[in-house]
């Protein structure tokens, strides 16, 4: 398979042909004299064919292989089974990225990379007949192709996350020379099949396609200084171009504003911009203009007026006039706003859709007033019910944050042990044991996060020992990074309200049990030995109308002053007691994208996230110094012995064991009931014990 380019100089037009391989390796690389780089700089998208050195690009086809003919003219020498198709106006590298991400999950996808603008990526992909055969006849390769790049592009539109930008399809599409150092590649590509029934080709509207490039709304996380440089370079231009059209009226005048918030709007509309972007750029240039009647409201309705106008010209006259009411709602609504389902929190927020970075914020009872009060103002009769009913229904996309973090962490990790090397910052007198503690329980932590196994929940529990000012804590919030501290980690609930411990367990992924000593021993061997196991919680959200079964999400761990807090010996093995001896180093902030990103790559591996049968006797071995010892443990040490079974002992119940303690000790030994005394003993290490007719039996021998 081999592509064509075509350059163009002084002395005429070249022809070159590129072995396919050759051409992927050769976008990686800007032409020798920069060009493709000039272009990037020093102009826009939209005013590519203005770029002075626009035909020293070279022009690439790639759906076909080019041959010059006897005449001299360029013809088609053979049909490359490919199809081109082109998403435009594009905001950013993050934009694009995600577009070829989207694009190589379709097995169809031979190749997609970043066009010459930087804001546009190229997909080529490969198509046949049904039988596995393309045509040959020049007539018949253009209305094949013709019906493969209408069918592709309805195909894309629902797998990528922007629309395919319509042109007209032919053999001859040219763009120009990419560059993108990390094109997606697939070799392997397996055919579009294209059936010959289907001849029915879509009919071409230029119209329909110049709504179609507009650009979509964004669904941006962090600030993206490419698009504002963009907007500001075209805003520039339109400026530009629109002082010198204005009338020669004065600039102070009302008269003089007016035109130029209309002109301007006009321009930015022509240009492709987004309804919210014109309006945000405008006031950024007129706020400070002490022109009486000019505020924002007014700069807004101006170019609202000019949008619809604009839309009325590429639609029928009856279509905008018969649009019902609530589309109306979602248009003037999705035009000033984004919106996306948390579905961690269980609610929408919203931000407003222009380049500039502001925070995501709930819709909240007060914000839905504020939309709906907007949308009269605009002239549309509305209720707030109608606006709740928008942002509360299934047409709002859906938002993961714990997915988003991580997605794609795994093929970033540079394979060093960046979990291993965070718990060496916890000094401890069992660095390697604790060492490898932490890492399966970070793993389990991850694991736990996206629901890899829904029968168990990680019940492990770190448990940091130590004096006061050892910066336990603000190693426990260091785990997280900011992106998911905010909401994911809290260090402050109490169990004492179940409801909100399930609902924190549904919505956090970390909880601090600050302070372990002050949780009462009934509530260690209850209430929290039962939700530490728990793979799924049942919540009522706020103003939910039923409660709702929910994958748990958090994981623990515990900080305490005082050794002795564990109070249930059958369930010291859900507690990874660690001795902190000396400071924790806090002094430098982890590196989160590759502590997620091993984890990532490890469980994708198979790495066990689990502790298994030795470890677990291990752990409660350890933790045996962190239990307490009641009264009647003391008690029973003091006056006796637990032999082994070859020793001089005796067989013993634990209610004859009670008699002999309360002789000995006298009124100073507070007697506990027969079955609680039984399970103290059941769970004393090195002491035989077995079940006969009498009821349970210890071996046991007194002490002289």
């Amino acid at each position: 398979m081999k592509f064509s380019t075509i350059k163009t100089d002084r002395r005429g037009e070249h022809l070159r042909q590129w072995d396919a391989t050759k051409f992927f390796e050769r976008i990686q690389t800007d032409t020798p004299n920069r060009l493709i780089q000039k272009l990037r700089h020093e102009t826009t998208p939209d005013r590519v064919r203005q770029f002075r050195c626009y035909d020293e690009v070279p022009h690439v086809v790639a759906a076909a292989e080019l041959c010059r003919q006897t005449n001299g003219a360029t013809g088609i020498a053979h049909f490359n089974g490919l199809v081109v198709l082109e998403v435009r106006q594009l905001m950013g590298q993050q934009d694009c990225d995600d577009v070829k991400r989207a694009a190589l999950t379709m097995p169809s996808t031979l190749a997609a990379f970043v066009g010459a603008t930087g804001t546009e990526v190229i997909l080529l992909v490969s198509v046949s007949r049904s039988d596995g055969t393309l045509p040959v006849l020049e007539t018949e390769v253009e209305d094949f192709y013709s019906l493969a790049y209408h069918r592709l592009a309805a195909v894309y539109d629902s797998l990528l996350p922007k629309r395919i930008t319509r042109m007209k399809p032919t053999l001859r599409h040219a763009f120009l020379m990419p560059l993108d150092s990390c094109p997606l590649i697939n070799p392997a590509a397996a055919p579009f099949r294209i059936s010959p029934s289907d001849t029915a080709t879509p009919t071409y509207d230029e119209a329909d396609d110049h709504l179609l490039a507009l650009p979509e709304e964004r669904h941006f996380e962090e600030a993206d200084m490419t698009a504002y440089a963009n907007y500001e370079r075209a805003y520039d231009q339109a400026l530009a171009q629109v002082n010198k059209q204005l009338p020669a009226v004065s600039q102070n005048s009302n008269e003089w504003y007016k035109h130029f918030v209309t002109a301007m709007a006009t321009a930015l509309c022509g240009m492709g911009w987004p309804e919210e972007e014109a309006v945000c750029h405008l006031w950024r240039h007129l706020t400070y203009k002490d022109w009486p009647g000019l505020t924002e409201e007014f700069v807004r309705m101006l170019v609202m007026t000019v949008y619809d106008e604009q839309r009325v010209l590429h639609k029928k006259p009856s279509a905008l006039a018969d649009e019902p009411l609530m589309q109306q709602l979602i248009r003037r609504m999705e035009s000033r706003y984004v919106f996306r389902r948390n579905t961690i929190m269980g609610y929408t927020e919203y931000r407003t859709n222009h380049s500039w970075v502001t925070p995501w914020r709930p819709v909240t009872e007060q914000v839905v007033n504020t939309f709906s009060t907007d949308l009269q103002l605009a002239g549309l009769d509305v209720w707030d019910r109608d606006v709740r009913r928008y942002v509360n229904s299934t047409r709002i996309h859906e938002y993961n944050p714990v997915e988003h973090y991580l997605y794609g962490l795994a093929s970033q990790w540079d394979g060093r042990d960046h979990i291993r090397s965070l718990a060496a910052t916890v000094p401890t007198d069992h660095p390697q044991l604790w060492a490898d503690w932490f890492h399966t329980w970070f793993l389990a932590m991850v694991a736990q996060w996206q629901g890899r196994d829904l029968r168990y929940g990680n019940a492990l529990v770190p448990l940091l020992v130590s004096e006061q000012g050892m910066h336990k804590s603000a190693f426990c919030r260091s785990l997280l990074p900011p992106e998911l501290r905010s909401w994911g980690y809290t260090d402050n609930l109490s169990l004492s309200d179940e409801r909100q411990v399930h609902l924190a367990m549904a919505q956090t992924l970390l909880i601090n049990l600050d302070e372990f000593n002050r949780i009462s021993p009934a509530k260690q061997q209850g209430f929290l030995k039962n939700i530490l196991q728990l793979p799924s919680v049942k919540v009522k959200r706020p103003y939910a109308r039923h409660a709702e079964e929910t994958p748990r999400l958090a994981s623990f761990i515990a900080t305490t002053n005082m050794a002795d807090v564990l109070t249930d010996p059958t369930g010291s093995r859900r507690f990874l007691g660690v001795q902190v001896t000396g400071n924790i180093d806090v002094s430098q902030t982890p590196n989160h994208a590759q502590l997620f990103a091993q984890a990532q790559a490890e469980l994708n591996a198979g790495t066990r996230y689990w502790f298994d049968d030795a470890e677990t006797v291990a752990i409660m071995q350890h933790n045996r110094r962190f239990l307490q010892q009641t009264s009647a443990e003391m008690f029973f040490h003091q006056y006796f012995q637990t032999p082994q079974p070859d020793a001089d002992g005796q067989w013993m119940s634990a209610t004859a064991i009670l008699v002999i303690l309360k002789q000995r000790a006298g009124s100073v030994f507070k007697v506990p009931a027969a079955n609680a005394f039984g399970r103290i003993l059941h769970c004393l290490p090195n002491l035989c014990h077995r079940r006969s007719n009498s009821g349970s039996e210890f071996y046991v021998r007194l002490r002289e």
